[in-house]
């Protein structure tokens, strides 16, 4: 492996780790006791959360695979530092991947997920757009 090629992957993945702390400290005490309410509701059936309980004027689920894969997605960008100006590089949309992982890993903490960005806002898509599977 070439220098160029281990610091590039070294830098992307301390930024990632930066990116979980930085999603971490945004979602603990408000978005995530929010999840945790509509996993109780639905009884962490994640068939009905995605398709009953992430349906709202600014987000909406989706059941692609029942039982493995699930797609969410935000009318708006939901970063607090973007809304606000701080931030604008796509790179940023990390964070709300990390945000997602962090809330599954609390709701199911013997489960493991994949989270992919499909498209999001900062990217030039309309939504901000994620696919979930549960491993």
């Amino acid at each position: 492996m070439r220098k160029a090629d281990y610091n590039t992957i070294r830098n992307s993945r301390s930024n990632n780790m930066g990116y979980r702390e930085e999603a971490i400290e945004c979602v603990k005490d408000h978005v995530l006791p929010l999840h945790k309410q509509i996993y109780a509701k639905y009884g962490g059936d994640f068939h009905r959360i995605y398709s009953e309980g992430y349906n709202s004027k600014s987000y909406q689920g989706r059941v692609i695979e029942p039982g493995k894969v699930y797609e969410l997605s935000y009318s708006d960008c939901s970063c607090p530092k973007v809304k606000c100006g701080l931030r604008s590089n796509p790179e940023q949309c990390e964070c709300s991947r990390q945000s997602i992982l962090y809330i599954l890993s609390q709701l199911e903490p013997d489960s493991q997920f994949d989270v992919r960005i499909e498209n999001t806002i900062l990217r030039g898509g309309d939504r901000c757009t994620f696919r979930i599977a549960k491993r």
